[in-house]
């Protein structure tokens, strides 16, 4: 930046070794994550009443004997919030109300003025269940004979790229066409066609997801969490509650570790919908360790099926994609999955002819979401050898 006649070169940091900016508080132990925030003895603690089941119909649920219990400030249950939430398709209430989609969905919330005896009103919530068929293999799930997961379909908001077909198991059909690809084939001089299996997996950040949310007496809400989108989960949240979103603040401190796993909103409306039971009084929700394996956000599966053809020179000349991928989490598979295969990997080297079928496929298992390494091992059975091997 020139000033006159005085010039100051700013220096380059290409090939010098920088400190991380958080480097020193966090090697120090002075960065403050959302566990570590003190908030005196109003304090409450939440704990979440969730389902046994991966797929039944809530009958009834006595929340009676819970809100006796000596200790407990607040009891809250679907019907108190009866809003959807979702990222780009909204199909999920904040607790369930007529049905419960996976084991651990939550049906009930607690806050109380300690963990143990929010545990104990836990178990004092009495919830009767009529249990349904289930659907684990998106490949049943895509077909008629399966139980329809979502009966009420078509009627859940979308975004404007999100393609459900109501009456059947698919939440999103995406489709992408390129030339010719059934006359391509008869050009190539190989072809080859293999099954792919990518299993949904789990992201283990150190640090537990954690939320921390307190109501003023005059609605506003102040959410602190360790999250990856805090603007998101403002969002999404002030759109399940009827709410505006200048009235929801979202503090987002040091976060130990997410890729993917704190991104939109899996645990923290349920700290918030709790604390508006409890204005003033600040409630806190930690998931353990087995919660952010059932509960928590994994990375999206699926089962692809690939037909590839190329010339002598081993130039690619046809592809053809058919993927039922398997996901709880509204549209967001596509935007990572299949848009990727047809802006970088698949159609950069298939120039002129590429047909490509993916259908999103509820399964009855953890709500997915991103991950910042994705396919980082796939299972590939090749089944026209009888074999299977790992890359």
């Amino acid at each position: 930046m020139a000033t006159g006649s005085t010039q100051t070169k700013i220096p380059s940091p290409i090939g010098e070794s920088k400190p991380r900016i958080d480097a020193e508080v966090n090697v120090t132990g002075a960065a403050l994550y959302a566990d570590d925030i003190q908030f005196g003895a109003g304090l409450l603690y939440a704990r979440i009443k969730r389902s046994p089941h991966p797929h039944a119909r809530i009958k009834s649920i006595d929340t009676s004997q819970a809100k006796a219990l000596p200790g407990v400030k607040a009891v809250v249950t679907g019907e108190d919030f009866p809003g959807y939430i979702g990222l780009y398709l909204r199909d999920r209430h904040i607790f369930c109300r007529e049905y419960v989609r996976y084991v651990g969905d939550p049906v009930a919330g607690v806050a109380a003025v300690s963990q143990e005896i929010a545990e104990k009103a836990l178990e004092l919530i009495e919830v009767e269940y009529e249990i349904l068929a289930s659907v684990f293999d998106p490949e049943f799930g895509v077909s008629p004979e399966a139980p329809l997961i979502h009966p009420n379909l078509s009627e859940y908001e979308v975004a404007n790229f999100i393609f459900p077909e109501p009456g059947t198991n698919i939440s999103n059909h995406f489709k992408i066409r390129k030339g010719d690809v059934a006359a391509a084939w008869e050009q190539c001089a190989a072809i080859i066609e293999r099954k792919y299996h990518v299993p949904q997996i789990q992201h283990v950040p150190i640090e537990p997801h954690v939320a921390i949310a307190k109501v003023e007496e005059d609605g506003r809400v102040t959410l602190w969490g360790s999250s990856q989108s805090p603007f998101a989960q403002r969002n999404l949240i002030a759109q399940a509650l009827g709410i505006s979103q200048s009235d929801i603040r979202v503090i987002a401190p040091y976060v130990g570790g997410g890729f993917g796993s704190k991104a939109g909103v899996s645990m923290e409306a349920l700290a918030v919908v709790i604390a508006l039971k409890v204005k003033g009084r600040p409630v806190k929700l930690l998931l353990t360790r087995e919660e952010e394996f059932y509960t928590a956000f994994v990375r999206q599966g699926l089962i692809a099926y690939f037909k590839m053809g190329c010339d002598q020179n081993g130039k690619l000349l046809a592809k053809l994609v058919e993927s039922p991928f398997y996901a709880t989490g509204g549209g967001q598979v596509h935007d990572e999955g299949v848009v990727e295969c047809e802006g970088g990997g698949c159609s950069a080297r298939v120039k002129d002819v590429l047909r490509l079928d993916d259908d999103q496929v509820p399964l009855l298992e953890p709500v997915d979401g991103s991950l910042g390494q994705p396919f980082d091992e796939v299972e590939v059975p090749q089944e026209d050898r009888g074999t299977s091997r790992r890359v």
